[in-house]
């Protein structure tokens, strides 16, 4: 109770001094940005509406021909009528003109006369046709008579002559430079400048106090949340503890469960050959006479247990971890060891093998130990699915395994096939369809291929047969091809 209450006066204190500093900024800064973009806007008509001006009595007052022959009387006196209509502006407080080749043509200070300022890059941006508007402080060289003047508004208005009735032929045949008085401007700056801060600082309380409302109410609910937060969490805390107890119940029910499983498993696949075993030793020891009938019984019994044993170790394998020892591999070899090894089993059970190998397959980087183990377990998955005899196409191609190159290898029987409410399980250590199957092949097989970075995938219809396929990277586990 005392540290929700506590907190909830730090959550406000916090606040009030964070969002106070937060919004004195943004207020600072946005009153900076409106003042500068006013006082751009202000530049920008200034500069509009003196260039009309300007270019209105230079085309009354001054002709082309005035800009080239300047130092003629005749183009003096139009320059001193110029000067003095722009003096009708009390605001105007010198005025330059500049010929095009950068020179003073006319000033109201002789002294300047003839002058040339290659170095004024303003007087060269209105010589190319743009009207240059700026606060100006008296600084450049062409100030030298005027650094008596305070911050003046200076502008270069382009001045143009039309040479005929074609638009846009009209080229610039001088510049005036004209100093205005700011104090217009400055006051107009100045008033607008107070009415944006007292709006951003009005808004800004208004703002602040509206948020400052918002969280001290939320640091009140929070405490109200806080009791009953407490309370909640003792009865959380006796829930839980129940629930600790409910889940170790429960894993070691799922671990009695697996151990059931397994070991009906294991009974079930000991029982079988222990029962062959038992029928041939009976039979053998009723007919101790006969040697050729005890031998053969004797064989039963040898190849019962290598049956066994080849299904335990198999068991074993299907949950022990292994290393892969990866090295190139030619798929299309081991399948075809594979098919030689089975060929005599293929024959006996009346199978025909139909090797369709693809004869420009890249070769892989795989353990070929593994590989063989988990292709030798689908071949004889499919073998076992045709006990009257039938098909057996074994086909390899090239394909795309995640983004990278690959091959896939299918194995498709033509046995009776799966039903589907047993497709889903196939892939299940010790999960079996038929009577002497072990229900690890696949199992083993999955692992194998996942292990080298590869897919396996199966397709079945009852009636017509079953189709597994291998897909596996060329550059083996974890790597681009």
């Amino acid at each position: 109770m005392i540290w929700a209450v506590s907190g909830g006066t730090s959550l406000v204190r916090t606040f009030a001094l964070l969002s106070l500093v937060t919004i004195a900024l943004i207020t600072a800064v946005q009153v900076g940005v409106q003042w500068v973009l006013l006082r751009n806007e202000l530049l920008d008509w200034e500069r509009a509406a003196t260039a009309e001006s300007v270019r209105a009595e230079a085309a009354a007052a001054l002709a082309p021909e005035d800009f080239v022959r300047w130092d003629t009387p005749e183009a003096q006196a139009r320059f001193e009528r110029f000067f003095r209509r722009a003096l009708s502006n009390p605001e105007v407080l010198r005025i330059k003109v500049y010929g095009a080749d950068m020179r003073v043509v006319w000033s109201d200070e002789r002294r300047l006369l003839g002058v040339r300022f290659d170095g004024n890059a303003r007087l060269r941006r209105a010589l190319a046709g743009e009207t240059v508007a700026h606060l100006e402080r008296a600084q450049k060289p062409e100030n030298l008579y005027e650094r008596g003047f305070a911050s003046t508004v200076e502008l270069y208005v382009p001045v143009s002559f039309h040479g005929g009735s074609v638009p846009g032929t009209a080229r610039v045949a001088g510049v005036v430079e004209i100093y205005k008085d700011p104090g217009r401007m400055f006051s107009n700056i100045a008033r607008d400048r107070l009415t944006i801060v007292a709006a951003s600082l009005g808004g800004a309380l208004a703002l602040y106090g509206a948020l400052f409302w918002i969280v001290r109410r939320a640091a009140r609910q929070m405490e109200t949340q806080q009791r009953d937060l407490t309370c909640q969490a003792a009865a959380l805390q006796a829930a839980n503890a129940e629930l600790v107890a409910t889940q170790k119940q429960l894993r070691l029910s799922e671990r009695l469960a697996a151990i059931g499983e397994v070991s009906a498993a294991v009974a079930h696949g000991i029982r079988n050959p222990l029962a062959a075993i038992r029928a041939s030793a009976q039979v053998a020891l009723d007919a101790l006479d006969d040697r050729p009938r005890v031998e053969r019984y004797l064989r039963a019994i040898t190849d019962e247990v290598d049956r066994l044993g080849g299904w335990l170790r198999s068991l074993l394998e299907s949950v022990r971890p292994f290393e892969l020892h990866p090295a190139p591999v030619d798929l299309n070899h081991v399948l075809r060891d594979l098919l030689a090894l089975l060929e005599r089993r293929l024959a006996a059970a009346g199978i025909a093998a139909e090797p369709r190998l693809a004869a420009d397959l890249p070769r892989l980087t795989a353990d070929e130990v593994q590989l063989q183990q988990a292709l030798l377990g689908v071949l004889e998955n499919a073998i076992e699915a045709m006990p009257g005899g039938g098909s057996l196409a074994v086909t390899t191609e090239s394909c795309d395994t995640d983004g990278r190159a690959g091959v896939r290898v299918t194995i498709r029987d033509s046995g009776d096939g799966i039903a589907p409410d047993r497709l889903a399980r196939v892939f299940e250590p010790l999960f079996t369809t038929k009577n002497r199957g072990t229900g690890l092949g696949l199992a083993i097989a999955r692992k194998v291929v996942e292990r080298h970075g590869g897919h396996i995938a199966i397709d079945s219809r009852p009636g017509v047969g079953t189709a597994v396929s291998l897909a596996l990277p060329v550059g083996g586990p974890g790597q681009d091809a």
